[in-house]
């Protein structure tokens, strides 16, 4: 019977490949932790949609004292969509009113069924594509829509009316932001 152990030789050319394969793979995971921190990047982060500050969308005087609603853009300084950051960007629409009580409030500008843009005729708020119809107050009166018009915090500063943007789910009945 032949000893059929390995040689010195042989067990230091096995530890040199397995050293070689590990200090490879070791050098591969380090390297690969940015690369793959690159691509994650923006899970798990706040995409802005909307901006978290009261945003200047006119001049009190540009609101009829008498109750009808005038139509705003609603354009946010800065905007952060995942890695780019753009500047003056229009994130939405707003209807701006006054009531009784001289107070100015807003609704949101889209429709709460699937989000379409929401016009006024003069009496109430209707949406051109699903036929919703709202009241001047923003509740709902009729159509396919679950609930009113979306309320937003409006504020009058220095002679200036800022809103508050938000975007809510649409579609159902309870006011869920995303």
């Amino acid at each position: 019977m032949a000893d059929e152990r390995p040689t010195p030789q042989a067990n230091r050319r096995r530890f040199l490949e397995v050293a070689t394969l590990a200090l490879g793979g070791a050098v591969g995971v380090v390297l690969s932790v940015p690369l793959v921190r690159y691509f994650l990047f923006p899970i798990g982060r706040k995409v802005v949609s909307s901006p978290d500050a009261p945003v200047d969308v006119c001049a009190l005087s540009a609101v009829p004292a008498d109750g009808r609603p005038v139509q705003v853009a609603v354009v946010s300084q800065a905007q952060r969509d995942a890695w780019v950051v753009r500047q003056e960007v229009a994130v939405g629409s707003a209807w701006v009113r006054r009531d009784r009580a001289g107070k100015v409030v807003a609704v949101s500008g889209q429709c709460p069924h699937l989000g379409c843009a929401i016009g006024f005729d003069g009496e109430r708020f209707r949406c051109p594509c699903h036929k919703s119809s709202f009241k001047a107050t923003g509740e709902r009166e009729s159509g396919p829509s679950k609930r009113g018009l979306d309320p937003l915090e409006a504020t009058v500063k220095g002679g200036r009316v800022l809103v508050r943007f938000r975007r809510f789910r649409p579609d159902v009945a309870e006011r869920i932001e995303v």
